[in-house]
């Protein structure tokens, strides 16, 4: 049996359950109420994937655009991108069409898409751009890529996903120029710089093979990742060791997806009942909920013109953007820097600020997550703090420092040398 994606069973599964949204919510009314598989949004482009139509707005959902059926078999479009006018689509089960007319005429971009088992290496659920290439997102063949330079063709990345079970890959999100692959059930995410050949794998849990912790999808902020999974979010500065958990109190959450503007992140997380719309100010440390969709299912969310988008098991919906929560201090809210020049040698200085008194506990963490017994803690009143830690015996290399203090984390990359 070819393997599938659960975000499309799921969506289809719900399709038809919920009632209509709280008023805040109004539904586009050019795209018919059907379920989304897929949405883009990059500035006044909004491009959204239906059974068998992609419906793209160049003016922030001003007017809109729907596109010929890109292929005879196709039945669902899970993912879409607009790239200097092109238009891309990734359908289950046919592989990458293209357009250079929005939708009006399409061609086949499947050169070298092959290899899958079962042909699964044509179920491409998501697409991302990092430099020259067009990365591939497969239910069942891992992550393909293809140069945007002609001629090309697809090409496989890496050996990595097949051993560790993870060829089933959720989505794909690039942060600068990193790249991460939300892949299998075993509490694994994989990270590709550019010029590697292959992935290299992360455990989110720190340790090892966690069984059953699917990661979904990813964001970069501008000063960190957040990974969404069915048992919450998991927080890292570098997309790598140490993860920080951070739980939403949601029970099992079936799908999450994420947007960001100016460092603030919006994000749905479906559980088995409703869609949660919630939002951060502080990286995923903390979220504010904005909003409660009894039997929706959101796919996708994205940010044009002051618009939030959420592509939907009922249709594309939109509201104003929700201004974010500004309250008193949050646990989460933490400033955290490095005293002086990097790399350092005998002594790291570090500067904070606590929102409120209590102890602050700094710990390094060498790459693979691992403490490094390094700490330093203190009992320190609320406002700017310094603490300094003795790394005489540490071995030259990068590591991860992590402030503790109560419930709130902050983590900053350091190199020592001696």
């Amino acid at each position: 049996m070819r393997p599938s994606r659960f975000l499309l069973t799921l969506a289809l599964g719900l399709v038809g359950l919920a009632p209509a949204a709280r008023a805040q919510w109004s539904q586009v009314p050019e795209i018919p109420g059907r379920e989304l598989f897929s949405l883009f949004v990059n500035g006044d482009t909004i491009a959204t994937g239906a059974d068998t139509t992609v419906h793209v707005s160049t003016d922030g959902g001003v007017t809109w655009r729907h596109s010929s059926k890109p292929v005879a078999a196709v039945r669902a479009i899970t993912a879409t991108r607009v790239r200097n006018g092109r238009l891309y689509a990734g359908t289950f089960g046919q592989g990458v069409w293209t357009s250079d007319d929005l939708g009006q005429t399409w061609q086949a971009f499947n050169q070298g898409l092959v290899g899958g088992f079962e042909d699964s290496q044509l179920d491409v659920v998501d697409l991302k751009v990092r430099g020259d290439s067009l990365y591939a997102a497969t239910a069942g063949a891992g992550v393909y890529l293809r140069r945007f330079a002609a001629p090309s063709a697809w090409q496989p990345t890496g050996t990595v996903f097949a051993p560790e079970q993870s060829e089933n890959v959720n989505s794909l999100a690039v942060g600068g120029t990193r790249l991460l692959a939300l892949a299998g059930s075993n509490g694994m995410v994989f990270r590709n710089d550019p010029g590697e050949a292959d992935w290299t794998e992360s455990d989110l849990d720190n340790i090892g093979i966690h069984a059953g912790l699917s990661a979904m999808t990813g964001a970069w902020t501008g000063t960190g990742w957040v990974v969404g999974t069915n048992f919450g979010v998991f927080l890292s500065t570098g997309g790598q060791e140490p993860w920080t958990p951070m739980g939403l109190g949601l029970g099992a959450i079936r799908w999450t997806a994420f947007t960001t503007q100016g460092g603030h992140l919006f994000a749905a997380f479906v559980t088995g009942t409703v869609a949660v719309m919630e939002q951060s100010g502080d990286n995923g440390a903390t979220w504010t909920i904005d909003d409660v969709l009894p039997g929706i299912f959101v796919q996708g969310v994205g940010l044009s013109r002051g618009q939030l988008y959420a592509s939907r098991g009922d249709g594309l919906w939109r509201r104003p953007s929700p201004a974010l929560a500004v309250g008193p201090p949050v646990a989460g809210a933490l400033r955290f820097s490095i005293a002086g020049a990097q790399p350092f040698t005998d002594r790291a200085t570090f500067r904070f600020d606590l929102p409120m008194p209590g102890v602050a506990t700094i710990e390094l963490f060498d790459v693979m997550g691992r403490r490094t017994g390094v700490r330093a803690s203190a009992s320190s009143p609320a406002g700017a703090q310094q603490l300094s830690l003795d790394a005489r015996d540490l071995r030259p290399g990068v590591y991860a420092a992590r402030l503790t203090a109560g419930a709130a984390h902050a983590e900053l990359r350091i190199v020592h040398v001696r």
